[in-house]
């Protein structure tokens, strides 16, 4: 059976917040919003859904252009398609998605908690504790308790920016910056199928490239040495292809055989591997707007999974507690003293 993307229209309104002061996602609208309708920052304008175990695959990028366009968004799909179907759809980085997937992850747990167990039973029998009740009730309670310790360990892991998904999506960003429109993507379970999402989000990035600039320029006065430190944790390491140097051939050319003398074997590209800078030293404004784009794959999918640190007071977004891009990198990136926020 063909693998038929599908796309879920835009919702309406900014994104309200629990109780606990962390964003959700407000109900579809069931009709497709106007042109001319208010937007806010924030607000979830489409979403595409794909197979992944379907191949080959891609996004329906023009039907996500044609609900863009009833936002009065015109964003023609040809400056981002390139850029997000090498980013998400290539056969390793799907299989890294269905590998670190919650199912995934939860079946890992189930067998760590049976070898776990049977480990410690089969020690505690040197001890004549393991048909006692006793000590089998404390084995379960220390198999219970390491793995719900590793449950937190892949929960913390999912909080942080993942260089495998999230910020593969800094070049189309990049692109879409300037159409106040931002990717990011997360990936779910229906039945038996693993499912890709591809959001596309509104938000006017202006305010916060402004502050940013701002920020990165007070850095640069009065904390120098903490901004190299920060930005030079923003790498990524690359493969790239050598082009071989070819041997020269003889002087004179009439001393050359007219055939080779042995058949010349298919070589090998030779690949090398060179450490890569996210945000390279610019100008301020231009620093600001390449840290919005690496980090805006990974704002996306924090907000729309309702991962989003809570914040007291939000700097450009409508909805309370909430906070805007800026306040993220500001605080979990270019801060001092933060935990390693990549996930590699």
């Amino acid at each position: 059976m063909a693998c038929e993307p599908q796309v879920h229209p835009g919702v309406a309104g900014p994104l309200p917040t629990s109780s606990s002061g962390w964003g959700t996602l407000p109900a579809a609208s069931p009709s497709p919003p106007g042109w001319g309708q208010e937007l806010h920052n924030g607000q979830v304008l489409t979403v595409l859904r794909i197979d992944n175990t379907c191949a080959p695959i891609s996004f329906d990028l023009g039907v996500a252009e044609e609900q863009l366009q009833t936002w009065g968004i015109q964003v023609p799909a040809d400056q981002y398609r390139s850029l997000a179907e090498s980013a998400l759809l290539e056969p390793q980085v799907r299989r890294y998605i269905i590998y670190n997937s919650r199912p995934m992850r939860l079946a890992f747990a189930v067998v760590f908690y049976v070898v776990v167990w049977a480990n410690i039973y089969s020690t505690s029998q040197m001890f004549a504790l393991g048909n006692h009740w006793a000590g089998v009730l404390l084995v379960t309670l220390a198999a219970v308790s390491l793995t719900l310790m590793l449950l937190l360990v892949f929960e913390r892991h999912q909080r942080k920016a993942n260089t495998n998904t999230d910020l593969r999506l800094a070049a189309a960003n990049g692109a879409l910056l300037r159409h106040r429109v931002l990717l990011g993507v997360t990936d779910t379970v229906e039945g038996c199928q693993s499912v890709i999402q591809l959001w596309f989000v509104y938000f006017d990035l202006e305010n916060c490239v402004q502050f940013l600039s701002d920020h990165v320029q007070e850095m640069k006065t009065n904390q120098e040495s903490l901004l190299r430190s920060r930005l030079s944790q923003l790498c990524v390491v690359m493969e790239t292809g050598v082009s071989p140097v070819t041997a020269e051939g003889p002087e004179n050319l009439e001393d050359a055989p007219l055939l080779p003398s042995s058949p010349c074997p298919q070589e090998t590209p030779l690949m090398q591997t060179e450490l890569h800078q996210l945000v390279p030293e610019a100008e301020p404004e231009e620093m600001a707007r390449q840290l919005l784009a690496v980090f805006g794959g990974y704002y996306i999918r924090l907000l729309v999974t309702s991962q989003l640190p809570q914040e007291g007071r939000t700097r450009h977004t409508d909805s309370p507690r909430v906070p805007c891009p800026c306040q993220l990198i500001e605080a979990h990136i270019l801060a001092t003293g933060c935990c390693p926020f990549l996930a590699r």
